[in-house]
């Protein structure tokens, strides 16, 4: 998978934190990307019923794997105390494009563990 993102000052463990979680997803490296989410996290990919629990997650995630990210772009990443924005857009290797938006919310400003994620996704023809 090629990645590609806009450098930034190298300040932010946070903004760090997301942009390795956005990649851990796209590339289905569930196994990296589980240790950040709290036990009861919720992924609420707007559109779809909420999915409640880390396992849960995992399974919807493990179902979407078939189809492979070829190239990511982080257009930009945004955080504030507990919370966090990423976007950016998916090319996958059928060819589809994707543009995303990750919405995070962690469990405190200073912790690693993800409560919730909120997620827009739509395809750019």
């Amino acid at each position: 998978m090629d990645i590609y993102c806009k450098p930034d000052c190298g300040n932010s463990p946070k903004r760090e934190l997301v942009k390795q979680l956005t990649q851990y997803f796209a590339a289905y490296d569930l196994e990296n990307a589980m240790q950040f989410m709290a036990t009861d996290v919720v992924w609420t990919l707007v559109g779809d019923t909420p999915i409640q629990g880390k396992e849960a997650f995992k399974s919807a995630l493990e179902e979407m794997g078939t189809n492979k990210t070829k190239e990511l772009t982080i257009q930009g990443i945004v955080t504030h105390g507990k919370e966090a924005a990423v976007h950016g857009e998916m090319l996958m290797e059928d060819g589809n494009r994707f543009g995303f938006s990750d919405f995070y919310e962690f469990t405190s400003a200073k912790a690693s563990t993800v409560k919730s994620i909120r997620s827009y996704v739509v395809p750019i023809h």
